[in-house]
């Protein structure tokens, strides 16, 4: 859940008191909110959590590269015949 809750929010000081308890929720939970003087200061993602967002933002960058080289204009280009014949 991406909405900060009573479940998922957490202190400076939860997270010094109970670093591995903290650890285990965000194993369990996917993500925990840090807030220091009730201010969101962080969020400490579960690792698969974070694996797939690194994941997502691969995509999505090559989904924009892919976009921006078909509007590239192109060639005549040479067939594929004409090249195997030259190197076969």
């Amino acid at each position: 859940m991406l909405i900060p809750t009573l479940k998922n929010v957490k202190t400076i000081t939860d997270m010094r008191e109970n670093a591995l308890g903290l650890l285990k929720q965000v194993e369990n939970e996917g993500l925990a909110y840090i807030f220091h003087r009730s201010k969101p200061k962080a969020v400490i993602l579960n690792l698969n959590e974070f694996i797939l967002l690194q994941e997502l933002l691969e995509d999505r960058r090559d989904q924009s590269e892919a976009e921006k080289l078909f509007k590239v204009k192109r060639g005549k280009g040479i067939p594929l015949e004409k090249i195997l014949k030259k190197y076969v």
